[in-house]
């Protein structure tokens, strides 16, 4: 598409959003009580948004059972009137918590530690720097308590939520990393896929209630609005006498309007607290059309055009680029506090700042569900069945003749209300007609086998409900080693989905606050230290090279490039590593160089406290460079480099001098087979003048074999020499 950007255009326009019809909607034809921007999410779409979630499937009601049954709350008001009618006492035994428990703590004994790589050697730097800053942000958010959290909301009610957002508070750290619960959490139903919310989903809310001066501290400016809701709008300034020409009083009044529709199809109770003074807020994140102007940069790189850019506007002078023109989606955020608009703004953010955390999903209407929710039915059974046990051991059967009681004292709802007290008091009738068996107490219930073997088949029906073995909660159910290690596995693959679930959502929060941390580091000549110690140095972010004019470690080209990777830090992980660097350096035996590099690494796989240091000092006193020290690392790289040269030099000098000698040793050998070619053919001339001819030619024919064995001799040495050439 040929198009040309006009200088000084913004960077993203949104589309003016569609008027409903007063034909279609009634409602929402009156629209001159709602006043809000191009683009921004008017009072008619918020009413809209809420009745959508009216209509969601209630699967809410479903994960705080699952959350009850965990934390104990087994018995509903039925089942606790049927045991008091039968006298049972009621005792439950949680076989759901210790499963569960099982689960959260292999997530907390594999957790891993986040850093930034990146994909292009240039921006090296950048990773760094990012990757110290992101260090520091999991430490000072608690950034992996709120994800255990979360995952063990996703485990108990099959769904948890990460927020991950700036921090109002100028006196505390910048970020804020927070699980949030998933009673305050909506999203657009129809725009979801699997297991997140990609580009389709339209809007997402966060519904909770705040206290009334915090909401005025903050946004002072509707003050007036939130004050006169609270009070129930009863106050001298809604007189209609001073409403005429003044904005304020227009602004309440139309305030007032929003409110008194709004409140015709939502009870104000519902978000607004007039006793303990507070409202309730509704954080809406949506996305609108916009019309973007892309560069194409590469076949798979694309960036916003940016008329501010230099480069960006040079390129598109010279026809260096492909400009490109579409409609894509920008992220706004709106805030109110029930029918009354506090902010609409637009925002730079690629994705909600809200991330899901789902373990299942319900194939009929996509609703989550986590690991407690097939473990109710087994539970329930041994409730059950464990409760009519104690019922027939309790159990007394009481026969008595229609005259066996002396009713002055006693009756025999008295009896019976007291047949199962050990000091049990009854009065007989000392004129009964059946003076022996007048009153009887038995108790011939007998508790069958078949009961505790069905208890015994709930209790692990629970364990292959959850796909959890006993082997998983250290109970050994077999004595074979191998067959253990297998149920472990098995345990650990059964949980392989959910778990996958769960690293995408991790992951997916700490890009986002990888993207939060880059936002932060896009002005120009930031100077920044990294490393520690000998190894620390300066980083100079977004900075330009003064002969070439090209960019040095800028940020917002390096933040579309760089990765997240898990770095296991366990003391779990930390013993396997030690057990295997151990059994490596007994493998090597008495290598020493193997042993300089691989001790400091066993070092550092212990738990002693000053291990690090130790590791450091070991690597001082054997020349090799710490990891953290990149400097030193390329210098040891180079100096390797160049022993490597120099041994291939000797090696060369070597089969040099070697291939001299033997060029010295044919040249003896020749002048020698010369001098007995010399010799011979003297020789033969003497005995030829003495006559002897036969000896003569036995002579010539020894010198002769004696030359062709010089000659093949001259040949093998020349293909050394050739051969020697040719490896040097």
């Amino acid at each position: 598409m040929n198009y040309q950007p006009t200088p000084g255009s913004s960077l993203m326009a949104p589309v003016k959003p569609l008027q409903p019809l007063a034909a279609l909607d009634d409602r929402a034809a009156d629209a001159s009580r709602d006043f809000a921007a191009a683009g921004s999410y008017s009072l008619y779409a918020l009413e809209r948004m809420l009745r959508d979630c009216t209509e969601q499937p209630e699967w809410r009601l479903r994960a705080k059972l699952c959350a009850g049954y965990y934390d104990g709350k087994q018995l509903d008001e039925v089942k606790r009137y049927l045991l008091q009618q039968e006298d049972v006492e009621e005792r439950i035994v949680n076989l759901i918590r210790p499963i569960v428990n099982s689960v959260l703590g292999q997530e907390a004994k594999s957790r891993t530690d986040i850093r930034v790589e990146a994909d292009d050697d240039n921006y090296a730097d950048v990773a760094e720097v990012i990757s110290g800053r992101l260090k520091e942000f999991e430490r000072e958010t608690y950034a992996h308590q709120s994800v255990s959290n979360g995952y063990a909301s996703m485990v108990k009610k099959g769904l948890g939520w990460l927020h991950v957002c700036r921090n109002s508070d100028p006196l505390a750290y910048p970020y804020r990393f927070e699980d949030v619960p998933i009673d305050e959490i909506w999203w657009d139903w129809r725009g979801q896929k699997g297991t997140r919310l990609d580009d389709k989903c339209r809007w997402l809310a966060r519904m909770r209630m705040v206290d009334l001066d915090e909401v005025v501290a903050s946004m002072p400016k509707h003050r007036a609005v939130l004050e006169m809701t609270a009070a129930g709008w009863e106050d001298p300034r809604m007189d209609s006498s001073h409403m005429l020409g003044e904005p304020d009083d227009m602004q309440l009044t139309s305030a007032y309007e929003n409110e008194r529709r709004f409140n015709t199809m939502y009870r104000k109770w519902d978000w607004m607290d007039s006793a303990r003074k507070m409202v309730k807020l509704i954080e809406i994140w949506y996305r609108v059309p916009a019309v973007a102007v892309c560069l194409q940069l590469s076949p798979t790189k694309r960036v916003v055009y940016n008329p501010k850019d230099p480069r960006h506007v040079e390129a598109v002078s010279r026809g260096l680029v492909k400009i490109i023109k579409g409609v894509t989606s920008q992220v706004r955020r709106a805030l109110y506090a029930g029918p009354h608009r506090l902010l609409d703004e637009a925002t730079e953010r690629k994705a909600f700042p809200y991330v899901p955390m789902f373990a299942y999903r319900d194939d009929e209407d996509g609703s989550p569900y986590g690991l407690v929710d097939g473990m109710i039915a087994p539970q329930d059974d041994y409730n059950d069945r464990r409760h009519r046990i104690q019922w027939m051991l309790k159990s007394r059967q009481l026969y008595m003749d229609s005259d066996a009681l002396d009713t002055k004292f006693n009756s025999i709802k008295d009896v019976a209300d007291n047949i199962n007290r050990p000091d049990l008091v009854a009065i007989l009738n000392a004129h009964r007609k059946n003076g022996q068996h007048g009153l009887r107490v038995e108790s011939t219930l007998q508790v069958q086998k078949e009961q505790f073997t069905l208890l015994e088949q709930d209790e692990l029906m629970i364990q292959k409900a959850a796909g959890r073995y006993g082997s998983n909660m250290g109970e050994a159910q077999v004595q074979s080693g191998v067959a253990n290690q297998l149920l472990v596995e098995q345990g650990e693959q059964a949980m392989g989905e959910m778990n996958d679930n769960y690293a995408y959502a991790r992951r997916t929060a700490f890009e986002l606050a990888v993207d939060l941390i880059c936002e932060d580091h896009r002005e120009e000549n930031i100077k920044t230290f990294v490393g520690q110690g000998s190894s620390r140095r300066a980083i100079v972010l977004n900075a330009w090279d003064p002969q070439t004019g090209a960019g040095v470690n800028r940020v917002e080209e390096a933040s579309i490039v760089t990765a997240m990777a898990e770095t296991p830090n366990t003391p779990a992980y930390r013993q396997q590593t030690q057990q295997q660097l151990k059994e490596i350096i007994t493998a090597l035996g008495n290598n020493p160089q193997a042993l300089s590099l691989l001790a400091p690494v066993y070092i550092e796989s212990t738990s002693l406290p000053n291990r690090q240091q130790v590791a450091d000092d070991l690597r001082d006193a054997t020349g090799i460079p710490k990891p953290q020290d990149r400097k030193a690392r390329e210098e040891a790289k180079v100096a390797q480099q160049q022993e490597l040269a120099n041994q291939a030099q000797i090696a060369k000098k070597m089969q040099l001098a070697e291939l001299d000698d033997k060029d010295a040793t044919a040249d003896l050998k020749r002048a020698q087979a010369a001098k007995v070619s010399a010799e011979s053919e003297m020789l033969r001339r003497k005995l030829v003048a003495g006559g002897a001819e036969a000896e003569v030619d036995s002579t010539v024919a020894t010198t002769e074999g004696a030359r062709a064995a010089v000659n093949d001799e001259d040949a093998a040495i020349e293909a050394a020499a050739q051969d020697a050439l040719t490896a040097a």
